[in-house]
């Protein structure tokens, strides 16, 4: 019951996380924007993203194994569309909208999948952005502003938290007392409970703040600390089936401390991150306490005309089962719909496509935890990739990963037997043909080739090579 506890656990705080972050809109605007009369400019815009995909020796568990029924492989293609408002008042006062296909009433799918002959797709149309902006010098007599509603959220280098791909529900203010120094505190609402006169009970309720400082060394190099904390008063979402309250208290926190910019031409980027804090009187048993950590590290350097490059990341890993929630807990989406929805954080196979040497991390809500979709957590990888472009219109990168568990001791408590550190190495390669102005036609393809890891936990079954591929045209307007 104690590692069930120390599992869940991590759910909760992670979705709390959330909320609180640094949030970044992406916009493609077109090349003319409709003018209303007055101050206001509104600029519409958007995309159509057509894929074909292929997945070999991926099982229904998301293993890399051979599928119990079926073939070994599948194929089929999908259709994403986007459409964007981008209302600017003046100079001071924006608000964006953009929708998204989703695949039925999914909230987590952008996808139309291609089917039956002479029909309409299964789609909605739904808000992946909708927020207001406002910013000014006004009473403060600095450059300050506000930002509110449905946005993409993100902080530092992105391995803690990135909430990017669907967004949450923020409130941000931020001040620039010099043109060096960004302060930033923001909130965002990651549970709401029932509204109704009557019913209103905020133990259901989760919340999530945030604090961020960035500083501008120079114009290429700059340094930044944030925290976050998940605040409930009886919520743990990921057990909110077992009723609420299901906890006293939850304050999971992460502080962190991220750098990027460049040197005498090698570009570098960096973060450490650590949890802590804790989940009182879980299901009325122990406090499950939070103790993990992550770090980070690239680098970059241009010998015309390749661009060489090379990371390093490792999240700590659980070495037994108790109460101390030792694996890095990360926010890096829900594993609903899979890697048919979801954007690589780094690889294209491991991490979101097969199950990841993850213990312990829960992200959000989705029943029975995250497998894939964990960031980094009790993952350590090893990086070497290259870029260039043969054409001017061509673009090439290719990447490859030393993937190993940080920690085994906890899946051996679990399953009774040694585990090996071995999870793996995968090849990425990718390549984008610019065709006409803003149409792209890209193909990316990967494998990856499973280590000991997964046969010491899931069977001898499960060590067969996953290759991957995806291709597509983009056109952004």
């Amino acid at each position: 019951m104690k590692k069930y506890l120390a599992v869940l656990f991590g759910a909760l705080f992670i979705l709390s996380f959330a909320a609180t972050a640094f949030a970044v809109h992406e916009t493609m605007p077109p090349d003319e924007a409709v003018v209303a009369k007055g101050p206001a400019k509104i600029t519409l815009g958007g995309k159509i993203l057509l894929r074909g995909w292929y997945f070999r020796n991926i099982d229904e568990n998301a293993l890399p194994a051979e599928p119990t029924v079926g073939s070994k492989s599948q194929a089929l293609y999908t259709t994403n569309a986007y459409l964007t408002v981008d209302a600017k008042i003046g100079d001071n006062v924006q608000g964006f909208m953009e929708l998204e296909t989703s695949s039925g009433e999914s909230n987590n799918s952008g996808v139309l999948y291609w089917g039956t002959y002479d029909t309409k797709n299964d789609m909605e149309l739904k808000f992946r952005q909708l927020w207001l902006q406002y910013t000014g010098s006004g009473l403060l007599g600095i450059p300050a502003g506000i930002k509110a509603g449905h946005m993409p959220i993100s902080l530092g280098e992105k391995i803690f938290l990135n909430n990017e791909r669907f967004g949450d529900d923020a409130i941000l203010v931020w001040i620039d007392p010099t043109k060096e120094l960004h302060l930033l505190a923001g909130t965002v609402k990651l549970v709401e409970g029932a509204t109704g006169i009557g019913s209103i009970n905020h133990t259901q309720d989760l919340d999530g703040y945030v604090l961020l400082a960035t500083y501008m060394l120079d114009k290429d190099n700059t340094i930044g600390i944030n925290y976050t904390l998940a605040h409930s008063d009886g919520n743990l979402p990921s057990l909110s089936f077992l009723g609420i309250p299901n906890t006293e208290s939850l304050n999971f926190q992460n502080a962190g401390v991220h750098a990027n910019g460049k040197i005498v031409g090698l570009s570098y980027a960096a973060e450490v991150d650590f949890n802590f804090g804790k989940a009182k009187d879980v299901l009325g048993g122990a406090d499950a306490k939070f103790k993990g950590w992550g770090v980070f590290a690239k680098l970059g350097y241009m010998l015309d005309p390749v661009n060489l490059r090379a990371s390093f990341a490792m999240g700590s890993g659980d070495d037994d089962l108790d109460n101390d929630i030792d694996e890095f807990q990360t926010l890096q989406g829900t594993d609903a719909t899979g890697a048919i929805a979801r954007y690589p954080h780094y690889t294209q196979i491991y991490e979101r496509s097969v199950r990841t040497a993850s213990a312990e991390a829960i992200v959000t809500t989705f029943p029975g935890a995250n497998t894939r979709t964990t960031g980094i957590a009790n993952t350590t990888y090893y990086n070497l990739g290259l870029d260039f472009n043969p054409l001017k219109e061509v673009a090439i990168s290719l990447d490859g990963y030393l993937l190993r568990a940080t920690e085994t001791g906890l899946w051996e408590d679990v399953v009774g037997n040694s585990v090996s550190k071995s999870v793996g190495w995968e090849v990425d390669s990718k390549i984008s043909w610019k065709i006409a102005k803003n149409l792209t036609y890209f193909i990316e393809a990967a494998l990856f080739k499973p280590g000991d890891f997964y046969e010491d936990i899931f069977g001898s079954d499960v060590d067969k090579t996953v290759t991957q591929a995806v291709h597509g045209l983009l056109l952004t307007f």
